[in-house]
């Protein structure tokens, strides 16, 4: 619990840190600071699988799963603030920043489903409720993208259908997580499942200021970072509990 305690204040520490410098200076400060506030969460979730004993094979592998997607997080963060410093080559940078999000996605879905392995068979009872969600994540899908063209008026241009595509898996990882936690009904999961509702709210945040003129807006920078440090500190701290 002390170990604990003491990643979290660290990981909050210099998750506010980054906030102040990125909201007052931006460039190259921001993006060290953010470099530093998203390795800490990735220390502190390799820390916290070094304390855990007696694995099991599912869990061990779930695990692994997790911490790749925490370093496809590290990477993005890099890749999308690059994109802020050096705004030639923005296109690039913000397609390499959503990919690498992209595949932290898939992994965090297959390290769901290894530990979960155990107590749910997806390959037979569980199959019609997976695709059920699969249906659900494109309506959900659809209907987000409706809304923030046509009501928010935002305007993804020539990166709608990567939008679209990245909006899919973020929603039905989301989705499957709380099914999930409903199913398993362990903290755990629930845990887990807080961290990807807090994710999906930083990247709709994300969105407004990337596609909708509002980069520079510092309220919206704050939101968004504080949401998507915290989701990322959240599931770091999944590991401690399974």
């Amino acid at each position: 619990m002390v170990v604990l305690i003491i990643g979290l204040i660290l990981c909050l520490t210099t998750m506010s840190i980054f906030i102040s410098l990125r909201v007052q200076k931006g460039g190259l400060a921001g993006v060290f600071s953010k470099t530093v506030a998203s390795f800490c969460f990735i220390a502190f979730a390799l820390i916290l699988l070094a304390m855990k004993i007696n694995l099991n094979q599912f869990n061990s592998y779930g695990i692994a799963c997790l911490v790749i997607g925490l370093v496809c997080g590290l990477i993005g963060d890099i890749l999308l603030d690059l994109k802020v410093v050096y705004p030639f080559h923005k296109d690039g940078y913000l397609y390499a920043g959503m990919t690498s999000f992209l595949v932290g996605h898939l992994f965090y879905i297959a390290s769901m489903i290894l530990f979960t392995y155990n107590e749910i068979s997806f390959f037979s009872s569980q199959l019609l409720p997976f695709f059920l969600i699969l249906i659900g994540a494109i309506i959900l899908t659809i209907i987000v993208y409706f809304i923030s063209t046509k009501v928010i008026k935002l305007n993804y241009e020539k990166f709608s259908i990567f939008v679209n595509i990245y909006s899919f898996v973020l929603i039905f990882t989301t989705i499957f997580s709380i099914y999930l936690a409903c199913i398993v009904s362990i903290i755990p999961m629930y845990i887990l499942a807080i961290g990807f509702v807090l994710f999906l709210a930083s990247d709709l945040v994300l969105s407004m200021q990337y596609f909708g003129g509002k980069l520079q807006d510092k309220k919206l920078i704050v939101i968004n970072h504080l949401l998507y440090y915290l989701a990322q500190i959240i599931i770091a701290m999944f590991i401690y509990f399974i």
